[in-house]
């Protein structure tokens, strides 16, 4: 059976760690994010991770605030816990 990704799930450091590695740039010493507005990035990483539901996790991110990838990083976490 799949499960959610949630930031208590044992996943949550990879996940946190590969969106970040990849939404996150340096150009000319300044940082910049990757993120188009959407959860692209966010659902390809959950695809890799294997035993993940992409389409419930993506619903709970949703509801924590992320409504994009840079959304992700920034609120589910932080939402999650207040819960």
């Amino acid at each position: 059976m799949k499960e959610v990704l949630t930031p208590s799930h044992k996943l949550w450091p990879t996940f946190r760690k590969k969106l970040g590695d990849i939404i996150t740039i340096y150009v000319d010493e300044k940082l910049h994010s990757r993120c188009k507005g959407d959860l692209a990035l966010t659902t390809d990483i959950l695809q890799s991770l294997g035993n993940i539901d992409v389409k419930e996790t993506v619903i709970l991110f949703k509801e924590l605030g992320g409504n994009c990838d840079c959304g992700v990083l920034l609120n589910v976490a932080k939402s999650f816990n207040n819960k």
